[in-house]
């Protein structure tokens, strides 16, 4: 009988060894399996902020050209107006020297 008894508790340990060995590989399978999702949600993270700032930079880009442009509008059209002040100027000039040599 204790030969029975001392058999039944060591296949109970070879049980209970077996268990925790079988819990220890699912437990650094699920580990593993955790680190490489977290590696590839921040991979992921990474891209989408990486692209996020490139469409920002593009916007912004984008609004200084047109702020360029603007400017560059708003420029020539001053140019004209004093090209064409100019002009009358001169042509009053022009009529005033003329008008004394007459």
């Amino acid at each position: 009988m204790v030969q029975e008894a001392v058999h039944a508790v060591k296949e109970a340990e070879a049980q209970a060894e077996a268990i925790l060995r079988e819990a220890q590989e699912q437990s650094e399978e699920l580990v593993a399996k955790a680190k490489e999702e977290a590696q590839a949600i921040r991979e992921k993270a990474a891209a989408q902020a990486k692209e996020q700032e490139a469409l920002r930079m593009q916007a912004a880009k984008d609004s200084g050209s047109k702020v360029l442009e603007e400017a560059a509008a708003e420029a020539q059209k001053e140019a004209d107006a004093l090209k064409a002040l100019a002009a009358k100027e001169e042509a009053k000039a022009v009529k005033a020297v003329t008008s004394e040599l007459i």
